[in-house]
């Protein structure tokens, strides 16, 4: 498995693997033919699912990318709704603006200043993925629409009751930064639908190369950035210290980005901040830390801060686990699961719940990072954080689907957020009771 993850020229989406029942692995990925062929040379069985377009496609009612929101309508929409729904939310300018000077925005959905447990939702954060920034942006409508008009909201077989939208709003807060990674997906719009990273110049000596453009935005993170001195030499670790890798380029230095800094500012900024939810595409998965390794529950010194584990993670099936605390793992799942049954109730689409670590291991990312904070430096807030890969290998052109699929989509995802909302409220109730106690 490690010789398909290290193939050159070819891009993996680690998300889709599938055990066939009969000691093989199904993965989807994508790369030029001649790349292809070399798999096919090197023993591995290759199937062409459809040729992927390298132009975007034309517009949809003025709109570039097919319908999908362009970076300024996504602008205009939150500026629409700070307008319309004062005292129920704020605008936030994040500090950073981007290598293409564009400002990074977030909102505060609340209607009390108190500081009760928050949740994070963050999407765009590759730029490909274009329907993340287009879920967030409905989520936080249908939600403050409730809101308004106090009544409930029902998608599919749920129903959230006007109660449980009034409670979420005036208990609790959602912050929401819709379009994490704006000069990337404006890139990905316009010019190179495939294009992941963000626009970060290429290093001097490779300018005006294109494919030594931009950083993964989601292996920027500070934990284990330093990938090489934290794994295995055998670990197959989807990370690259090649500005040209086309995928997962992990940057110069940790947080050395300004999408990244400005994400985590805002978990600085609000310490409140306990759930975070990273909106991504594609493969119908709610996956939970640890990304880096197995877990496992027992060894509370098998962690990814003990360097005498340094180069010895990441291989699956041996002696390192990394440590995830009993009642933490049993809050992730009842989270990822409330998710994946409000995802279900949309249209009946079954979304797995798993742990983050799947075919290979992956450090810098938004997830692992945002729940290792409080591990790192205890007087920090626990953040029970989640990646979530909305939309079906089976859709053409998955990354972005045709707008009508991403209509019953973004239903889906706006039931599943909701109801995620909905348990962490329970949680938060719960945890308040017994302090009480």
């Amino acid at each position: 498995m490690a010789g398909l993850v290290r193939a050159d020229g070819v891009q993996l989406v680690r998300q889709t693997l599938r055990e066939l029942g009969d000691g093989r692995y199904r993965v989807q990925g994508f790369g030029e033919v001649s790349a292809l062929d070399e798999l096919t040379r090197t023993g591995f069985t290759v199937e062409h699912v459809e040729d992927v377009k390298t132009t975007p496609p034309a517009p949809t009612r003025g709109r570039p990318g097919g319908g999908y929101l362009s970076v300024t309508e996504v602008d205009r929409r939150i500026d629409d709704l700070v307008a319309k729904y004062v005292g129920a939310i704020r605008l936030i300018e994040l500090p950073h603006r981007t290598w293409e000077n564009r400002r990074c925005r977030a909102i505060r959905i609340g209607s009390s200043d108190a500081k009760a447990p928050a949740i994070v939702l963050l999407g765009g954060v590759h730029a490909r993925e274009w329907g993340s920034p287009d879920i967030l942006v409905a989520f936080a409508e249908r939600l403050l629409s409730a809101w308004q008009c106090d009544k409930g909201i029902a998608i599919g077989n749920r129903r959230f009751r006007a109660s449980n939208v009034q409670r979420l709003i005036d208990e609790t807060a959602v912050y929401i930064v819709p379009q994490v990674n704006p000069d990337g997906r404006h890139h990905s719009l316009t010019v190179d639908p495939l294009w992941r990273k963000n626009r970060r110049p290429a290093p001097s000596e490779r300018d005006g190369d294109e494919s030594c453009i931009g950083v993964d935005i989601n292996r920027n993170f500070d934990f284990m950035w330093d990938y090489a001195k934290a794994f295995s030499s055998d670990a197959a670790v989807s990370c690259s210290t090649h500005p040209c890798d086309k995928e997962v380029f992990v940057g110069p230095a940790a947080t050395s980005e300004p999408e990244t800094r400005n994400v985590v500012w805002l978990l600085d900024e609000h310490p409140e901040i306990s759930y975070l939810v990273d909106v991504h595409s594609y493969g119908e998965l709610i996956m939970y830390s640890w990304g880096d390794d197995e877990n496992q529950t027992i060894d509370a010194s098998m962690n990814f801060i003990n360097d005498e584990w340094d180069g010895k993670r990441g291989v699956f099936e041996d002696e390192y686990r990394e440590f995830l605390p009993d009642g933490d793992r049993e809050l992730l799942v009842r989270l990822g699961e409330a998710m994946a049954s409000g995802i279900e109730a949309a249209r009946g689409h079954s979304y797995r719940v798993q742990q983050s670590a799947n075919l290979y291991p992956t450090a810098g990312t938004s997830d692992d990072y945002a729940y290792s904070r409080h591990l790192v430096d205890p007087a920090l807030n626990k953040v029970l954080a989640f990646t979530v890969e909305w939309g079906s290998e089976d859709n053409p052109t998955p990354f972005h689907p045709p707008y009508a699929e991403m209509k019953k989509i973004i239903a889906e995802m706006t039931s599943g957020l909701l109801a995620f909302c909905e348990e962490a409220v329970r949680i938060n109730a719960s945890r308040m009771l017994q302090k009480v106690g």
